[in-house]
């Protein structure tokens, strides 16, 4: 109730200063990952992501100017580090949201509550959300959030140089044989990158065969059992900022081949797991983990 409540006293103060503040601004409607119509300024000058992805996005199209604030954890490129904070990406500041006066929230599916996306909207603020489960709605949501920034060729400049780069890398793979891997996503409880993601196109298409595909899910956890079944011949290792590597926890599992050949790796998991432009450098270590002879 108290929630609630205190989500009341800031819609009054959202529709007073939408009362009594500036004439309403033209707007154009664009579409979010989940196919809204969202309706935005045709040129917005403040900005806020709430995603680490969506800011990386936003940055590398040429908007990070506009941006006025962040999520807790975007870290990258360095410039957001200037930026300010507003919280975690799953309990935002609502109050420090509404004193920005954003004309754009971006959110995403992997990172934010639909709790916190309909309070942004109660309150009057439009918010773009994001949807990023494969390299197509990857490029997708580029697009969407390049026209919801006014920064419809940027994206399309940088759609355009991703998919050069993984059309090469997947050429190179495809010279070699596939390899058996498994990508680790959390260590505990074990969870790895199933069929249904945007890391398992990523492993194929740097020429690797997931053995993680019998599950469809985009994220399993995966019993220690079932990874020593399916023995991959590479296992990779995302790291993550708030937690130790755990190489050791993996490399006691002697009977699979990718310890016995010391071929168990570690990646900077926001390479992989951050639905963004850096999963080019992603795809590009994978390759060079799964086939380290590619020059």
């Amino acid at each position: 109730m108290r929630a609630w409540s205190h989500l009341a006293v800031l819609s009054m103060v959202c529709g007073c200063a939408r009362t009594h503040a500036h004439p309403p601004v033209a707007t154009h409607a664009v579409r979010d990952g989940l196919g809204r119509v969202v309706h935005v300024p045709f040129d917005p000058a403040r900005l806020i992501s709430l995603a680490p992805s969506s800011t990386e996005i936003l940055f590398a199209i040429g908007a990070g100017e506009k941006v006025v604030a962040v999520d807790g954890y975007s870290d990258y490129p360095p410039e957001v580090r200037a930026r300010q904070r507003i919280g975690s990406d799953l309990e935002p500041s609502l109050e420090r949201i509404v004193a920005l006066k954003p004309e754009i929230v971006f959110t995403a599916t992997s990172a934010n509550s639909e709790a916190t996306v309909n309070a942004l909207e109660r309150l009057g603020i439009a918010v773009f959300v994001s949807r990023s489960g494969s390299l197509a709605e990857i490029f997708t949501d580029i697009a969407g959030i390049g026209d919801a920034s006014n920064r419809e060729r940027e994206a399309d400049a940088l759609s355009q140089k991703m998919r050069a780069e993984l059309d090469l890398i997947g050429a190179r793979a495809r010279t070699r044989p596939p390899v058996s891997a498994v990508v680790v996503v959390w260590p505990e409880p074990l969870t790895v990158a199933g069929a249904g993601s945007h890391v398992h196109e990523l492993l194929q298409l740097a020429g690797g065969t997931n053995l993680a595909a019998d599950s469809p899910q985009p994220f399993p956890t995966y019993s220690t059992e079932r990874l020593l079944k399916r023995a991959p011949e590479v296992l990779i290792i995302g790291t993550h900022a708030q937690a130790a590597p755990p190489l050791a926890t993996f490399e006691r599992l002697t009977s699979i081949p990718a310890v016995q050949n010391h071929r168990v790796h570690l990646i900077d998991g926001d390479l992989l797991f951050r639905p963004g432009p850096r999963i080019i450098e992603g795809a590009r270590q994978l390759e060079h983990l799964l086939h380290p002879e590619l020059k």
